[in-house]
């Protein structure tokens, strides 16, 4: 009760604040720090408003903030997961997997330029976690309240409908490739029946129904874009396999330590690994491919440029490591909470780097 009232007092006066000095408050720091570099990223320029120029990336202040919101993001979804008795767990984080491969592909399609503006905001971070988020929690949200295949199969029937007035009115509009209602109807069919398969009809079998038909839509695009325009560049898969060796040694050699010996923890040296590597190879390039990218995040780029690069990906390791051993005693729920979002900070941006360099975008 009191963290509402306190939440409450400061969006009051920040709302002051906004509307007494709207040159500090949003000109120079929501615009130059938050709105300015979405809007950079989609345009593919700097930007400029009131004087303020904006550029795409993230800063220092964007990145505190940003990880001021993660912290307190994680708490409240704790809290949710506890009041709703939800059980955080490795069945739990691989049924939600297909939201993180839709944030991943989705993204790519956006560098690719899919999707024109204002469409193409929705597909830029931290937009487009807002956007999974809402997926993420409507997909919980049914799996909490229906319990059995009729009326999940009427939610399906919803969504193919709302797909449909988007399909009409936005995206023939601002999309270069789109999916037709009819194969939209297609991957719906194939949700249900991924849901009707699973013999318990909870939270489980709703983020991985719904999860799965949010994925197939963006997988279907990147395929079909990849294969008439892609330049492939396969050399970056080096990436996720020593992601993997890493990850996998680590898994044997800790055969002893159940810290180590853990396939969730596995998981999350494999994300973070894919992320370190794959920006490892993409920025520095040590074995000169035909690759030429930069770093948006201002800690990796200054590491990039010490020890020939390989410090961010092992900093990547002991940050890791480090984060698994502290949190080992907390509470069974919130330790894989934490763990929960440390695999999506990990493997969403890593998956992300990999595809668009795989295709050359």
């Amino acid at each position: 009760m009191k963290l509402r009232y306190v939440t409450l007092a400061i969006i009051i006066i920040f709302l002051i604040c906004l509307v007494l000095f709207p040159n500090i408050v949003y000109d120079r720091f929501l615009w130059k720090y938050f709105i300015g570099p979405v809007v950079a990223d989609a345009v593919g320029h700097p930007v400029e408003y009131h004087g303020v120029k904006a550029y795409e990336g993230y800063t220092i202040v964007s990145e505190i903030v940003y990880g001021a919101f993660l912290v307190l993001f994680i708490y409240l979804l704790y809290l949710f997961f506890e009041k709703y008795s939800i059980k955080v767990d490795l069945k739990f984080i691989l049924c939600s997997l297909p939201f993180l491969l839709y944030g991943s592909f989705a993204r790519v399609l956006e560098d690719a330029g899919i999707f024109q503006k204002p469409l193409a905001y929705f597909f830029i971070s931290p937009v487009i976690y807002i956007q999974i988020g809402i997926f993420f929690f409507l997909s919980i949200l049914y799996g909490l309240k229906f319990k059995d295949a009729k009326t999940f199969a009427y939610s399906l029937a919803l969504k193919d409908i709302g797909y449909t007035l988007l399909y009409i009115f936005i995206f023939t509009k601002y999309c270069r490739y789109n999916i037709h209602p009819i194969i939209f109807a297609l991957f719906s069919l194939f949700a249900f029946y991924v849901y009707y398969k699973q013999e318990k009809k909870d939270y489980n079998a709703s983020m991985l129904s719904f999860g799965l038909l949010t994925f197939s839509s963006a997988f279907f695009i990147f395929i079909y874009f990849s294969l008439g325009n892609a330049n492939f560049l396969p050399e970056i898969l080096i990436a996720p396999f020593l992601a993997f060796i890493i990850s996998f040694l680590l898994y044997i050699i800790g055969y002893s330590y159940e810290i180590l010996h853990n396939k969730m923890n596995a998981l999350l040296v494999f994300s973070h690994m894919l992320d370190g590597l794959t920006t490892y190879f993409a920025v520095v390039n040590p074995l000169n491919f035909k690759i030429e990218y930069g770093e948006k995040h201002p800690l990796p780029e200054f590491l990039m440029k010490r020890f020939h690069g390989i410090g961010y990906p092992l900093l990547k390791l002991f940050v890791i490591l480090g984060i698994i051993y502290v949190i080992d005693d907390l509470k069974m729920n919130l330790k894989n909470t934490i763990k929960f979002f440390i695999l999506f900070l990990g493997l969403s941006p890593g998956l992300r780097d990999l595809l668009r360099i795989l295709i050359g975008v």
